[in-house]
Formats: C-alpha cells, sequence, structure tokens
C-alpha cells in the first residue's frame, strides 16, 4: 500500500516594501560606485606590486611603505564598498535615507554628497566626537 506524502505548506513569500520615489538617482550613483571600487581594489591587489631585484635600503623603505599604503587604500575601499552595498539594499527594501540611529530622514543634501550615509547629520556628530 501506498503512502502519500504530505505537501509541505508554501513558505510565505518575503515582505518586500516597495522602492521609495525619487531613489533611483541614488542607485544609479551608488552602483557606479560600487563598480569603480570594485575595479580599484581589483587594479591594486597587494599581492602584485614587483619586488625591487636591486636597490639600496632607500628604495626598499620606499617599497615598503608603498605597499602598507595600498593595503590601506584597500582596506578603506572595500570599507566603503560594504556602505555602498548597504545603501543599495537599503533602496531595494525601501528604507533607504532613514537614520539607523534616529530614524528620522536623511537629508538630501547630505545623500547627495554621501549616498551611502548611514546617520544624519546630528548623530553623526555624535558618533565622531573624539575620544579623551
Amino acid at each position: 500500500m501506498a503512502t502519500k506524502k504530505k505537501k509541505k505548506p508554501a513558505a510565505p513569500a518575503p515582505i518586500r516594501k516597495k522602492k521609495q520615489p525619487g531613489t533611483q538617482a541614488y542607485e544609479k550613483r551608488l552602483l557606479a560606485m560600487r563598480t569603480d571600487i570594485l575595479r580599484v581594489v581589483k587594479d591594486n591587489q597587494p599581492g602584485e606590486m614587483p619586488l625591487a631585484e636591486v636597490g639600496d635600503e632607500a628604495d626598499a623603505a620606499t617599497q615598503s611603505s608603498e605597499r602598507e599604503l595600498l593595503f590601506e587604500l584597500s582596506d578603506n575601499e572595500r570599507n566603503t564598498l560594504d556602505a555602498v552595498e548597504a545603501a543599495i539594499r537599503k533602496i531595494n527594501t525601501g528604507v533607504y535615507g532613514l537614520c539607523e540611529a534616529c530614524r528620522k530622514k536623511i537629508p538630501a543634501l547630505r545623500l547627495k554628497a554621501i549616498p551611502h550615509a548611514r546617520y544624519c547629520v546630528q548623530c553623526q556628530a555624535r558618533f565622531d566626537v573624539p575620544r579623551r
């Protein structure tokens, strides 16, 4: 006697908010920023820097400092890339342009200057206070 397998109930579709009106220009700019950053990071892989075959201590020191700068730039670029991708996800979920701290709308001028901004100016200022 064959038993019928019970069908599992279909998983509910993920709830996705509609993109907010007026975010298309920000999304286009963020996608362009992501492309540029990926190109820069790819083109400046630290392992690709040639080592000097001949040189004195000054040449070696210069190359060492250039390598350190390249690592730092790559790290900064990767951090910016993370922020850009987070902003793109926010556009897709309908929460782009809201401060992560106070949930108020981030002014358009700030988003124009920094399209991947996470905080409004007031909240960002609180986080940027130097520690003593």
